[in-house]
């Protein structure tokens, strides 16, 4: 059985990252999601990737990084935000980053 671990995204237009959206790859390690123009990153966008250890958001158009954006990357070990807009990061947004 081939089980998908790391997905190269980059260049893409996504906007938004729906809540859910990677309930489908639970055994990614990597996952770069640079220059694909995403805006939001809603709650739970992330949930069902624990063994996520490397996430590629730089060069996008994120402003604010909701408490659960990150929710469900317990393995997290590093987070590249570089290039964006952020102007908020509510109370807990790093909180489920035990890892990073």
């Amino acid at each position: 059985q081939q089980l998908t671990k790391k997905l190269d995204l980059r260049g893409n237009n996504f906007m938004v990252i729906p809540a859910g959206a990677f309930l489908a790859t639970p055994y990614l390690t990597h996952l770069d999601l640079q220059r694909c123009k995403v805006e939001r990153l809603e709650e739970g966008a992330f949930r069902g990737l624990g063994r996520l250890v490397y996430l590629n958001l730089a060069s996008n158009g994120i402003a604010l990084l909701y408490q659960e954006s990150l929710d469900g990357l317990s393995s997290l070990q590093q987070l590249i935000l570089q290039g964006n807009r952020i102007e908020e990061i509510q109370p807990g947004a790093f909180g489920h980053l035990g890892s990073l």
